[in-house]
């Protein structure tokens, strides 16, 4: 931690990454080190290669289109992953970035940094920036608090993630101090489903397909129902309906995102780790949620996916 306090105290430029399918941990603390840095008095730009979710929309993320910056700017900081193939089509651009620096909490990648401050005990990346905050003595505001909450809540599912800690509960007590509307932030997260839900539920149900004597549902959605669904399939709450289900352990998600990329989401119940099975593919993430993206033609994809939970259980 002390580097990243020297390295932000020290260099006046800086360009923010985070994963393509963004959560609300991955854009809100990326959006609240932006609103720190500009207090700062540096220059700043957000990059994603993703849509922002509509349910996270008031976060107030303004994600930067002008690529030019990247080469520019003194340091490029990658928050919520720790590798650039997990950035998309801004990868190549990080990997020459002058000063590469990392602030994450999924399991490590292979991925050489400069700097690098991973804490894999960590419930959320917003848990770790915090605290980066709270040691740089910036006074933070409402809206850097409600980002910050709206990062831990969402990766800690509402604090009921067996990753929760009592130092999130803490985190939480400390940041609802800002008096942001929290009724709104936990609406918006956690319970807000547009009409078309209910149609999109009707396509997921049809779509599921339970394999391995019901251990693994497996939901494929093609590129035509992707289009027409994208906004709900790039929220990450969208298939929580199918958590929990009797003797079921794996929950795999195929998107169709364009002709020839799949998008591959991984979540688990008690005990698999589906980042084993996410790296399978080039992915990685959490013990418990992972994801990926490959072009392997669908019907070979489906067979490795299934071979990998397979040899995982």
């Amino acid at each position: 931690m002390k580097d990243i306090l020297k390295i932000i105290k020290k260099y006046n430029s800086f360009a923010l990454f985070c994963h393509v399918n963004p959560d609300a941990d991955a854009l809100g603390s990326m959006n609240a080190l932006r609103l720190v840095l500009k207090k700062l008095n540096k220059k700043v730009y957000m990059y994603c290669d993703g849509v922002v979710p509509k349910n996270i929309s008031f976060l107030d993320v303004k994600l930067e289109e002008n690529e030019k910056h990247i080469s520019q700017v003194e340091v490029c900081i990658m928050l919520d992953c720790n590798s650039s193939n997990r950035i998309g089509k801004y990868a190549e651009l990080f990997d020459k970035a002058k000063l590469k620096v990392v602030i994450d909490h999924h399991q490590k990648s292979s991925y050489e940094f400069d700097y690098s401050l991973i804490d894999m005990t960590s419930p959320s990346t917003a848990d770790i920036l915090y605290e980066i905050i709270k040691e740089l003595k910036v006074t933070i505001n409402s809206q850097i608090a409600l980002n910050l909450y709206a990062g831990l809540s969402s990766d800690t599912g509402c604090f009921v993630h067996s990753s929760t800690s009592a130092l999130s509960h803490k985190h939480a007590y400390e940041l609802l101090s800002y008096n942001f509307d929290l009724a709104e932030v936990n609406y918006n997260m956690f319970k807000y489903k547009g009409s078309n839900y209910l149609y999109f539920y009707k396509t997921a149900l049809k779509n599921t397909r339970a394999y391995l004597g019901g251990k693994v549902y497996v939901t494929f959605f093609n590129y035509k129902e992707y289009s027409r669904y994208e906004d709900i399939c790039e929220n990450p709450t969208a298939f929580s309906f199918l958590e929990g289900i009797e003797g079921n352990e794996i929950r795999v998600k195929i998107m169709e995102k364009t002709k020839d990329t799949f998008s591959l989401s991984f979540r688990s119940n008690k005990y698999a780790n589906v980042c084993n099975i996410a790296r399978t593919f080039n992915g990685g993430g959490h013990i418990r949620a992972s994801g990926a993206e490959t072009s392997m033609p669908y019907k070979e994809l489906l067979s490795q996916v299934l071979e990998a939970c397979k040899k995982e259980l």
